[in-house]
């Protein structure tokens, strides 16, 4: 994860040679920083994919589309949300066909959040599948489906909701936030890390954490309270930040390890 938060998004993926960003809600130039930070080459990247339309997931995708000859993958919903200019190679999303890239297959899922066509994604790995929502007012019923199976989460957990209630946002603000087209808490997250996360996951990292109205130990501790309350404290809990490049997940590390343990 290059960067999570209401400033900007980008989570990098690397298969092999093969490099994708999920979102690019920072600047250019700081995700050129942040990719060399952990050793890609912006010219390596191979697609942009865009989950929605908002800007601190757009941000900096046009220019870095266009510096270096990627081509950028949306719902038309999103594309025309966005009404950017200048983007040379969009190439649709469907939220009913996966997506073979990089040698992974993005299976896609609209999600309900105040954008047009806001997408979640089940993305396959030769290691493991990983289930990716960031800007997720609820997890329906589809969304709990799509990430069965997945050995890791990375997965919204927005405010709190004792922290949004006194937020110095306004009350049409507060509601939006908390609606079921806003944004994922704490609290709703450990509901179904209590009640629906599936078997195999190993990992979860919490994304999108509010400045204003969450702090990253809360979040951080009511993950970790649910999986204790389900038995699930060998899950891993990463925490990412605004400010700086979280620590990579390595799902061949879980998946070596998930073997021994079925030895």
């Amino acid at each position: 994860m290059l960067g999570s938060g209401s400033g900007g998004n980008a989570t990098l993926l690397s298969h092999g040679n093969a490099h994708a960003l999920v979102d690019a809600g920072l600047s250019c130039r700081d995700l050129c920083r942040r990719l060399e930070h952990v050793g890609v080459e912006p010219g390596a990247l191979h697609a942009i994919v865009v989950t929605h339309a908002h800007g601190d997931h757009t941000r900096g995708a046009r220019l870095l589309s266009r510096r270096y000859g990627l081509p950028v993958y949306s719902t038309a919903g999103a594309l025309r949300e966005w009404r950017v200019s200048e983007l040379q190679d969009w190439r649709e999303l469907a939220p009913s066909r996966p997506l073979e890239l990089c040698g992974l297959r993005f299976e896609p899922c609209v999600v309900p959040h105040d954008a047009s066509e806001t997408v979640a994604f089940r993305i396959d790995t030769p290691e493991g599948a990983v289930g990716f929502a960031t800007d997720v007012g609820a997890i329906t019923a589809e969304l709990a489906a799509l990430f069965r199976g997945c050995r890791v989460l990375v997965i919204e957990s927005n405010h709190a909701e004792d922290l949004l209630r006194v937020s110095p946002y306004d009350a049409a603000t507060r509601s939006r936030i908390a609606s079921d087209a806003g944004h994922l808490s704490n609290e709703a997250l450990a509901a179904y890390v209590r009640g629906g996360l599936g078997p195999d996951v190993r990992c979860i990292v919490l994304m999108h954490l509010s400045r204003v109205n969450n702090v990253p130990e809360l979040a951080e501790l009511t993950c970790r309270e649910a999986l204790d309350a389900c038995g699930r404290g060998d899950v891993q809990v990463v925490v990412t930040s605004q400010d700086k490049v979280a620590p990579p997940v390595d799902l061949e590390t879980w998946a070596q390890r998930c073997l021994k343990e079925a030895v």
